[in-house]
């Protein structure tokens, strides 16, 4: 379960002692984003895990609700099998999956952008347990970013959830931001003051560094009455 945001206040009295003083009210993660917007990130989400599992589901949309493996759907109404949180899951869609991340490895941008619009457009709307249509603001703005991640990225990425998506939910960065200009991005986790990595945020930034994206950690820390500084 996602934690609730952490309210912080932002003070800026200008460069003149008799400037006005403004207060805005936003969480870390939102300062963060700012951050890094000024840094030459102009596109950016706070979506913690659900970020990564929503492009995991558009990308895989058709082998996760495949037809043909027994027990796994007996309603119409389910939004994912009943196999998805089990180590079954893998191995009743083994060969479909690994031909999957072998077009996800070698795939264009072109290729990639293709199979989301494939999916986001004939499924749009519908409940799935692995999919928040409103993490994005647009296909054009999920597109935008696998782009930027590429798809040897992505294949390692839905090969873990693939594997093993019961342990794979929690841990994951607060923060993707990225820039479509130069198709640079990073993946951002935000602490606060005070606040500690855990360890299974530890492992996925290590996991997604060895993917080769470009991990970092925000801290935000208190510096009085004056605000927030990052570092």
């Amino acid at each position: 379960e996602e934690e609730e945001e952490e309210g912080v206040v932002v003070q800026d009295g200008g460069d003149r002692g008799d400037a006005p003083l403004t207060t805005v009210m936003c969480s870390v993660e939102e300062l963060a984003l700012a951050h890094y917007r000024r840094q030459g990130f102009p596109q950016g989400i706070h979506g913690e895990g659900s970020t990564f599992s929503t492009l995991y589901g558009l990308l895989l949309w058709d082998i996760i609700y495949m037809d043909g493996i027994a027990d796994v759907f007996r309603n119409p109404y389910q939004s994912c099998p009943l196999d998805l949180h089990t180590d079954c899951f893998y191995e009743n869609r083994r060969a479909t999956i690994e031909a999957r991340l072998e077009l996800l490895q070698e795939a264009s941008t072109e290729t990639l952008q293709a199979l989301l619009a494939d999916t986001w457009c004939s499924q749009e709307g519908k409940a799935s347990t692995l999919v928040n249509w409103e993490r994005f603001s647009s296909l054009q703005q999920a597109q935008s970013l696998v782009a930027c991640l590429g798809g040897p990225f992505l294949s390692g990425l839905v090969r873990r959830m693939a594997g093993d998506y019961r342990h794979c939910r929690g841990g994951l960065p607060d923060l993707v931001v990225w820039n479509t200009d130069n198709n640079s991005c990073k993946l951002v986790e935000v602490k606060g003051p005070s606040d500690r990595l855990s360890q299974k945020q530890m492992i996925w930034l290590d996991e997604l560094q060895k993917l080769g994206a470009e991990v970092e950690v925000c801290h935000v820390t208190d510096v009085g009455a004056r605000g927030k500084r990052l570092s």
